[in-house]
């Protein structure tokens, strides 16, 4: 069975690190496949730069505050006729999550780090040297973009070289890093390299894809 390489930037470890329930379940499933050791992942450690802050921000500081004061509100006026005790556990365990996933959320994202091994991209002469030279159709993209872009495509035409052909970049809410008819520079790079762009969670059957 080929194994398939599979690169992944920041909104993958946001979609299986965030609050349980606001996580991916198709990123959830593509990770599950990681641990099986069906595929192997890629993600360029500036990546996990981006998650640890995007997380952070996406933490509610005072989740259920104004739920309370309305019932205090409520009470007072006469109007609250719900069993406040059966409100109180769920919104009780919606803080729960909050607290738990601030408590770990830093901690899981190292542990995936030593789990990557190889797979946890820095960002070498090499790809400093690519960076420099990168020729892109128009210059829209952030300079951390860029940087994620180069260490994909450097790591993606060594495996390319060796020899590996089933190479995909997940990349979720990046529209602006997909090869496309009107970037020929951009479709160039990823041509160069055997990457083929995946636009969501899901790889595409095997059978779809040229090598």
């Amino acid at each position: 069975m080929t194994v398939r390489h599979v690169f992944i930037e920041t909104n993958f470890l946001f979609s299986i690190f965030c609050m349980p329930s606001k996580r991916h379940r198709d990123a959830l499933a593509l990770k599950a496949r990681f641990d099986a050791r069906e595929i192997k992942l890629y993600v360029p450690y500036l990546c996990f730069q981006e998650a640890r802050n995007l997380i952070s921000k996406s933490l509610p500081g005072n989740r259920c505050s104004d739920l309370l004061e309305f019932h205090r509100f409520a009470s007072m006026s006469g109007n609250a006729d719900w069993n406040f005790e059966e409100v109180k556990k769920f919104l009780d365990a919606a803080t729960g999550e909050v607290n738990r996933t601030k408590a770990v959320y830093k901690r899981e994202l190292a542990d995936f780090t030593n789990v990557l091994g190889d797979g946890l991209l820095h960002a070498d002469k090499k790809v400093f040297d690519f960076l420099e030279a990168l020729d892109l159709d128009g210059d829209a993209l952030a300079y951390n973009d860029k940087l994620i872009l180069s260490s994909v495509l450097v790591k993606a035409k060594e495996l390319r070289e060796s020899g590996e052909h089933s190479l995909y970049f997940v990349c979720l809410d990046k529209r602006h890093l997909e090869p496309t008819p009107d970037r020929p520079k951009m479709t160039r790079y990823y041509n160069e390299a055997g990457l083929n762009f995946v636009s969501r969670f899901v790889l595409p059957d095997t059978s779809t894809i040229s090598p």
